[in-house]
């Protein structure tokens, strides 16, 4: 898959593009029946699939609002790739946000990306002010020579659209059920393994300390989690949370532990998927008490793997 910035691209850099817009964050259920139907049309003309999507939030331009994501771009741009999508064209939405929705259209939909075939998701609205509902694109983009379809709605069991604010929301309250059917699969953290403090191999249970780049988190606490790194995958154990029994003060950590792996994971990059909540994070009045606590933690684990559960 390509990934191009928009104020380098120009007609015939994408071949025959057909095209869709959003932040996509999660690509979860909705998201990829978007995709799907977008490959089918691509597919179907000779063209391209292009998802055009933000290097950031809206929210956090047009209320200063950091939104803690469900993907981080990087993330999002693996999962476009792995859903078929042949070109992502990153947008500013500072740069662009000014602009109509007839503006968009001539501007960047058909001046930049040399675009004929634009999918809007069915609740999708673009252009200043989310002015531009699907039946104004369609009437902006007829003149223009742009035909525009939208895409099936995806409901949840209760009949609701799914959006990833419900499903960022589902994660914060530590519900990765509902969060799982929501996304189309289970809740991932995705990061790189940064360099820790050295306590777990101190205390004889090394551990992984993850940097997930701002991605959303559940609760503090422990949990069991399978983790993966390539095309390695093992249970092990995970803590989130602040180390109250060393008294640190460096925010909220992520480390995991994975029994038989050894050596330096440092830089490598790993997908953690939280299976079931364990028990909440606490102080313990020593490391000998904390080690005992990690060890009941790791039989919990052995216990849950003998059951299938991980």
């Amino acid at each position: 898959m390509r990934r191009l910035d928009l104020d380098r691209v120009r007609p015939g850099d994408l071949r025959e593009p057909v095209a869709t817009i959003g932040v996509f964050d999660g690509v979860h259920r909705g998201h990829r029946q978007l995709l799907y139907e977008l490959s089918v049309w691509a597919r179907a003309t000779g063209g391209e699939s292009v998802v055009m999507t933000f290097d950031r939030h809206p929210l956090e331009v047009l209320k200063g609002e950091k939104v803690a994501p469900l993907l981080t771009l990087e993330n999002r741009l693996v999962e476009f790739e792995r859903h078929g999508v042949d070109a992502a064209v990153l947008l500013d939405f500072a740069a662009i946000r000014h602009l109509g929705p007839r503006e968009f259209l001539e501007d960047v939909v058909k001046g930049r990306l040399g675009c004929r075939r634009l999918l809007l998701g069915f609740d999708s609205r673009i252009g200043k002010d989310r002015s531009g509902d699907a039946a104004r694109v369609r009437e902006e983009g007829g003149p223009l020579g742009i035909e525009v379809r939208v895409a099936s709605p995806v409901l949840d069991k209760e009949g609701r659209k799914i959006g990833s604010s419900a499903i960022r929301e589902a994660v914060r309250k530590g519900e990765l059920e509902r969060a799982a059917n929501l996304l189309g699969r289970p809740m991932t953290l995705r990061g790189h393994v940064v360099h820790g403090a050295g306590r777990g191999t101190g205390l004889g249970i090394p551990t992984a300390n993850i940097d997930t780049g701002g991605q959303i988190l559940p609760p503090d606490g422990v949990y069991l989690v399978r983790v993966f790194r390539g095309a390695d995958a093992a249970p092990g154990v995970m803590n989130l949370g602040v180390r109250p029994t060393f008294g640190e003060s460096l925010g909220r950590v992520l480390e995991v532990h994975v029994p038989g792996w050894r050596g330096d994971l440092t830089g490598d990059a790993l997908e953690v998927r939280p299976v079931r909540f364990l028990r909440p994070e606490r102080r313990f009045e020593s490391p000998a008490a904390l080690k005992a606590q990690i060890e009941a933690d790791l039989l919990a684990l052995a216990q849950a793997v003998a059951r299938g559960e991980i």
